[in-house]
């Protein structure tokens, strides 16, 4: 009796080996389910239809299998990425938020990369809807104003400020000698007043003054009619020509200061 002991427990023990065995058998091949032989079918056709370029095709072969598989990460990965090419963004982002979902939390590598496809898709929809959004509403073209042709009388360009300013200097240097030949005059006054009749008394001297008050008298008639002529050449080059250019023929009224007076013009 004592020997049948032992070997009881053994047998009981081998029992119990037996039983976690193969419940842990159970369990794997609940984990590792084998998906509907036909969407097995349907998936092998999508893959010859991706591979010949039909994505229309391939995209609903993958849909009605995933129909028979609903579960299947493979499926919805595949599917994510056909949408993509097709450019159904939004399907494809779906697909790969569900495929995000079935992975294990221990699946670091593919979690990253998922979310990496995620990321990319989401950045590519964005853009593709801001380009919509542009592209549907244009920018407005400016509208064609009407263009008019104005004539000014009067150009103050680089010839007349040089002829202007070369008369003014000319009437300047003229003012400024016959001013000195006055005074020069009036001091020749003063001295034939002191000298008198008497022709000993510096009259080679006041000869000599009165020669150089009539050159510089001569000298201030030609500087005044020259700067005289420069002005008045000045002037006409003013009035005499006529600036033509265009504008765009806008509503308002333009003052205009001219040579005979204020000149008021308007468009309506």
């Amino acid at each position: 009796m004592r020997g049948t002991a032992p070997l009881g427990r053994l047998l009981t023990a081998a029992m119990a080996l037996s039983m976690l065995s193969a419940s842990w058998t159970t369990a794997r091949a609940q984990e590792t389910r084998t998906p509907p032989e036909e969407a097995v079918e349907l998936f092998a056709s999508a893959r010859q239809l991706y591979l010949e370029g039909q994505y229309p095709q391939a995209l609903a072969e993958l849909q009605r299998a995933l129909q028979l598989d609903p579960g299947s990460p493979t499926l919805l990965f595949n599917l994510a990425r056909v949408s993509e090419l097709m450019g159904n963004l939004d399907e494809a982002i779906a697909y790969a938020e569900n495929y995000q979902q079935l992975l294990s939390p221990d699946d670091e590598e593919e979690r990253e990369s998922i979310q990496s496809t995620l990321n990319r898709l989401r950045g590519a929809r964005d853009y593709m809807a801001l380009r919509a959004s542009a592209e549907a509403a244009p920018p407005e073209l400016r509208q064609l104003a009407p263009r008019v042709i104005v004539k000014e009388r009067g150009i103050a360009d680089l010839p007349f400020w040089l002829t202007l300013g070369g008369g003014a200097g000319l009437l300047l240097a003229g003012t400024l000698t016959g001013a000195f030949a006055l005074r020069l005059n009036s001091d020749l006054d003063d001295r034939r007043l002191r000298v008198g009749d008497d022709p000993t008394v510096f009259q080679a001297d006041l000869n000599a003054d009165s020669q150089r008050l009539d050159r510089l008298a001569l000298s201030s008639d030609i500087l005044i009619g020259l700067g005289a002529a420069a002005t008045t050449a000045a002037l006409l080059l003013y009035v005499l020509r006529v600036r033509t250019f265009e504008r765009d023929a806008e509503p308002g009224v333009d003052i205009a200061v001219g040579p005979t007076g204020v000149m008021l013009r308007g468009q309506f």
